[in-house]
């Protein structure tokens, strides 16, 4: 076989995972816009208060994380022995290696995965920055189903800086009166 030709079946060989990859990649980008739509669902439940529609946010979300995951473990077979094929030796090559390899070589390719890797990275930001507000109502709800714990069961410990009505300054650890089912509170 001349040297040319084992060029061109060597570039063939390399085309297969080049496609495999940007379609790995483009499996991982799915996967993660049904994750974002989830959340916001999830942050739609939360904010009506809707436990079942919050229960079936997180069941869907621990399924799509797990095949986000799967997803990514074959992403990175698929990198690991394209890296190998062009000559790339590293022991955990990256997808920026591959792009920054590419560049200038074949752009086409550089460029598809580029467009790849930068959807995948604002998917990801929009995804942890919706999951911060998610976990912020959670926290601001729990929050307030304690106040209003403390409200009924009379175990305030808001510290009063005023005098009753007998001239005693308020010692705030717990109402003069008892639970209260009805807050004061603006």
């Amino acid at each position: 076989m001349s040297n040319e030709n084992q060029n061109t079946s060597a570039q063939n060989k390399a085309v297969i995972p080049r496609e495999k990859l940007h379609q790995s990649l483009q499996e991982l980008i799915g996967l993660h816009r049904q994750l974002y739509e989830v959340i916001k669902n999830e942050n739609e439940a939360i904010t009506n208060a809707d436990v079942k529609g919050t229960y079936d946010a997180a069941a869907a979300k621990e399924a799509l994380i797990h095949w986000i995951h799967q997803s990514e473990m074959s992403r990175q077979a698929v990198l690991y022995t394209l890296c190998k094929e062009e000559g790339l030796e590293n022991e955990s090559p990256s997808l920026r290696d591959l792009i920054a390899f590419y560049s200038g070589r074949d752009n086409e390719i550089s460029d598809k995965l580029q467009t790849d890797f930068n959807t995948l990275i604002i998917l990801v930001e929009r995804i942890k920055k919706q999951n911060e507000m998610n976990g912020k109502l959670v926290e601001a709800s729990l929050k307030h189903i304690h106040n209003m714990k403390k409200n009924i069961f009379g175990e305030t410990t808001h510290q009063a800086r005023t005098y009753n009505q007998q001239g005693h300054k308020n010692t705030g650890s717990t109402s003069e009166h008892g639970p209260r089912l009805v807050s004061k509170e603006v």
